[in-house]
């Protein structure tokens, strides 16, 4: 599985616009072949950080993601409005049985 995480920062005049479009891309993206998740939250302590976090199958389903028209229409406009430059990390990822390892009672 392939983790995205990213993370814009809002000036506060274009926090709204931000959402707005982040949201779209979210609907957009949840649609697409390989998404597992999608997602695009507020910071509590900074309201003004958005942070996204993405599960995709495999890379093929990433790339070919990074290819549609509207996801690569929708980073130029979140980095236009966004207070700096918006930053992505991509990881490599296998999910744990989180019940692994503890001892049984």
């Amino acid at each position: 599985m392939i983790l995205v995480i990213g993370h814009a920062l809002a000036k506060p005049d274009t926090l709204q616009a931000m959402l707005a479009i982040s949201t779209e891309h979210v609907q957009r993206s949840r649609a697409e072949p390989g998404c597992i998740s999608h997602e695009v939250t507020t910071d509590a302590l900074q309201p003004l950080r958005l942070t996204f976090v993405e599960r995709w199958s495999d890379m093929a389903a990433l790339q070919a993601h990074f290819r549609v028209d509207a996801s690569r229409a929708f980073a130029k406009a979140l980095a236009a409005m966004a207070d700096g430059m918006p930053e992505m990390h991509v990881y490599q990822s296998e999910e744990i049985d989180p019940s692994a390892g503890r001892a049984k009672a």
